[in-house]
């Protein structure tokens, strides 16, 4: 999930704020010390092991916290977990609770959650999307609010080559009342409540340094009664943060947008990402701590 910071006005300080997050990505490494214990430093990408789990997750933007509970079926193989989280975001807030089963690198899931959107930008058939109108409907405070319940459902599967490469698929379909043609602060488009992510992860790990993955995505949408499918490009960075002894991890997650690709897919660059990012990109910066309970 990606949490969004406001958008402002002001030339000056729009300037600052394109820095901020490239300025807490440098602060972030320079946090990633060697852990101070000898777990792995990919260990976030191995198997999950059983047990009951507090976790809790610094978002550039928000905050939030989880517990779940993974229970082995029928050896260590196969595996069901339940979990119950809230998330509180600039833009928004929501909770949820998870249900999901692996068995062997097949893993099979589903959410039910609401969602309260206390900074809701929505757009009429055929008024303007675009970041620079988004922005400036923000400064205006041209905004409302929207509270509504969603469903989703996915499927992954993992492929380990080898101790060093790891191939993951994962195929998300999300249902909800949200408002057509608001802001989706999660996909970063405008769409009318429904979205279909299909997401392709190369991980390249190490124990020493993490993992990291070369990732490609493609979202469908529908925007004014008609289905949209946009292809994004990026990568995916895991690895210790070693600010607890052990299961501490520090992601670093972008998104592009450069228009269609081998003439594919929508040309959605003036509208995709956040505002205040001034570009066709997401970031998603995150900690998180886990707490065996």
């Amino acid at each position: 999930m990606t949490a969004q910071a406001k958008a402002r006005a002001g030339s000056g300080g729009g300037c600052c704020r394109a820095l901020l997050p490239w300025a807490l990505v440098a602060l972030s490494l320079l946090l990633c010390r060697p852990a101070q214990a000898s777990q792995p430093q990919d260990w976030i990408v191995g198997a999950p092991r059983e047990g009951s789990f507090l976790n809790l997750d610094l978002i550039f933007g928000g905050a939030q916290m989880g517990v779940e509970h993974r229970l082995p079926v029928y050896g260590g193989s196969n595996m069901l977990t339940l979990r119950g989280s809230a998330l509180a975001a600039l833009p928004f807030g929501s909770s949820q609770v998870d249900l999901d089963f692996r068995v062997l690198n097949l893993t099979l899931g589903m959410s039910l959650g609401a969602q309260d959107t206390w900074r809701n930008q929505r757009f009429a058939p055929g008024e303007p999307t675009h970041r620079k109108e988004r922005r400036q409907r923000e400064a205006a405070g041209e905004f409302d609010s929207d509270v509504f319940a969603f469903w989703e459902g996915r499927a992954s599967l993992a492929f380990p080559f080898n101790d060093y490469v790891v191939l993951n698929h994962l195929t998300t379909w999300r249902k909800s009342g949200a408002a057509p043609g608001s802001f989706d602060n999660l996909s970063n488009v405008v769409h009318d409540g429904d979205r279909v992510s299909t997401d392709f992860q190369l991980f390249f790990k190490h124990r020493d340094f993490g993992a990291l993955a070369p990732t490609f995505q493609l979202l469908h949408y529908p925007d004014q009664g008609n289905w949209k499918t946009q292809l994004n490009y990026g990568f995916l960075f895991v690895t210790r943060a070693g600010l607890t002894q052990r299961d501490d991890v520090l992601l670093w997650q972008m998104y592009f947008h450069t228009g269609p690709v081998f003439g594919g897919g929508v040309d959605n660059r003036d509208e995709y990402g956040a505002a205040f990012l001034r570009g066709p990109l997401t970031l998603l910066l995150a900690y998180r701590s886990v707490i065996e309970l």
